[in-house]
């Protein structure tokens, strides 16, 4: 049978059309059994630094491979966003509950205890606490002061360095993100709780114990850098000073002032009992009868 150029072209068209229809047939149904591989969630788009809170421009939500889930990981913008990060928190890293404080679900004051410190309260004063001016997450360092009956000299030295302020009273880190509540309260500091290891536990324990202690404010830029200072006594200050008293105090005879020569041609006091008097240059010495 012989077909014609018009047959041949309808039986062209209706191919054509067969054919595209099985292909989108067969597109529509792998994507829609395509498997939707992974897991969400939430990884940080920028580096966040410690102590800060967590916006929506910071985090988004991703899918990764179930086996590449990190263990405590949040899976939802809405879990991370107001939250405070305990840590510095990389670019691309996937947001774990452990790292963050979240409102409501916060680990208590021993969350924000960085895992290799120990948490030490001490007493200061409006003059010893820097005004009252220190807040937690600051940095300071600690200056003990001890007198002569305790080390054998008036010695002042700073004993530690770079520590960090976990609460002002018992305003903690987590709940002063936001800045003091009351300006009122930089005058009503009496406890500062401070970030130690365990070492400097016992150090810090023993000067409040045994002298005075005294916090230096740092600037507010983090900062590691450990100066190399020494201890400073009174004579570092003053110099070394010796005084007559001092001497006469420890056994010494103090020098017997010279008395004054007598005038030309007057011959000098003998010490006998009299009166004298002075005329011009003349000295005479009347006896007492």
């Amino acid at each position: 049978m012989k077909l014609s150029a018009k047959g041949v072209l309808v039986i062209a068209l209706v191919l054509s059309l067969a054919t595209a229809g099985l292909i989108y047939k067969y597109l529509q149904e792998a994507t829609q059994k395509a498997p939707k591989d992974g897991v969400a969630v939430v990884v940080a788009k920028v580096d966040i630094p410690p102590k800060t809170k967590i916006t929506a421009e910071m985090v988004s939500e991703t899918k990764v491979p179930a086996e590449y889930v990190q263990p405590g990981a949040v899976h939802e913008l809405t879990a991370a966003v107001g939250a405070i990060a305990r840590d510095r928190i990389l670019a691309g890293e996937q947001i774990a509950e452990r790292r963050l404080v979240i409102q409501g679900k916060s680990a208590g004051f021993t969350g924000i205890i960085p895992p290799d410190k120990r948490a030490v309260t001490i007493a200061v004063t409006e003059v010893t606490g820097v005004a009252g001016f220190v807040k937690p997450g600051d940095y300071v360092d600690v200056v003990a002061t001890f007198d002569q009956n305790t080390v054998g000299d008036n010695v002042s030295q700073i004993i530690l360095q770079n520590v960090l302020v976990l609460a002002a009273n018992r305003d903690a880190e987590a709940g002063a993100a936001d800045g003091a509540k009351d300006k009122k309260d930089a005058v009503k500091t009496a406890t500062v709780t401070l970030a130690v290891t365990p070492d400097e536990v016992a150090q810090l324990a023993l000067a409040e114990d045994k002298g005075k202690v005294r916090l230096a404010l740092r600037p507010y830029m983090p900062s590691a850098q450990v100066t190399l200072v020494n201890a400073v006594t009174p004579k570092d200050i003053v110099g070394a000073h010796t005084s007559p008293v001092q001497n006469v105090q420890s056994g010494e005879t103090a020098p017997t002032p010279a008395r004054p020569a007598p005038p030309a041609g007057q011959q000098p006091d003998d010490g006998g009992k009299g009166i004298q008097l002075i005329r011009g240059t003349k000295v005479e010495t009347i006896p007492i009868q």
